[in-house]
């Protein structure tokens, strides 16, 4: 790796990214029909129409660059396989394995184990039993700061696993204590409230923050764009960076745009 590439980043250019389509992630109406309330879905996704709007992800995704790799469908997975972000995180010297906090998540590390050997790609699969550490409570803030979140799906020993990991890496691991907000069953992750879209902006979500993470973020110099709360559910806060100062929003967050 020559010095002026870096893993460690959510605001860099994505050159490739691993992704699980809808029709491989949710397989079938059936198998929507017979995970979705048991996964605390909020309603049965529509299949089909999950797979075109998937579809002109992808086709977003390639217009501006970003090379796409593909997991198969896989029958040791359930629904939650389509977010691939939770099963690892990226660090220069390999991509992290999880342990999943939600337990049906499980096996989702498995598919993203086998991509990674038949790619070469370096990984790190040794976190201790009883460690958990999801993909999505993990952001790095610099190359050389990550955050993560200690709540549901991230414990104490996931957090010592990843300080652990990043040692030789990032010169800082922020923790952030999550909220209850709605209970165990549901998704509240770290990048629930933040999503950097540059070296010194980030997009947050202020009434789950912590006061001293939010105060932290200002010392580093960030601009903070806020979500307003209207917004919150329909995912205002779910921005993903392609490239400096080009993002993907969701529809249905027009104040946060």
């Amino acid at each position: 790796m020559t010095n002026d590439v870096t893993f460690q980043t959510d605001t860099g250019q994505i050159k490739r990214v691993l992704m699980k389509h809808a029709k491989d992630a949710f397989v079938s109406q059936e198998k929507i029909a017979r995970e979705w309330r048991a996964l605390n879905y909020l309603q049965a996704p529509d299949f089909n129409e999950a797979c075109r709007e998937y579809d002109a992800l992808l086709t977003l995704l390639q217009s501006l660059g970003v090379n796409i790799e593909l997991l198969p469908e896989d029958s040791r997975t359930t629904l939650d396989s389509l977010y691939t972000r939770d099963n690892a995180v990226a660090t220069n010297e390999g991509m992290l394995l999880c342990n999943m906090g939600k337990a049906q998540r499980a096996t989702e590390t498995l598919s993203q184990a086998a991509f990674y050997d038949v790619q070469n790609i370096p990984h790190i699969n040794s976190m201790p039993e009883g460690a958990c550490l999801e993909g999505g409570d993990v952001t790095w803030l610099k190359d050389d700061v990550v955050a993560v979140g200690h709540g549901y799906r991230t414990n104490s020993a996931g957090i010592e696993f990843l300080q652990e990991t990043v040692a030789n890496t990032a010169r800082e691991v922020i923790t952030v204590p999550l909220p209850h907000f709605r209970g165990p069953s549901d998704v509240l992750h770290l990048m629930s409230m933040i999503s950097p879209v540059a070296d010194d902006i980030a997009v947050v979500y202020s009434p789950l923050m912590p006061v001293v993470f939010r105060d932290r973020l200002l010392d580093l110099g960030y601009q903070l764009i806020e979500v307003p709360v209207a917004e919150y559910d329909s995912l205002g806060c779910n921005v993903l960076t392609v490239s400096p100062g080009v993002c993907v929003v969701a529809e249905g967050a027009p104040m946060t745009q």
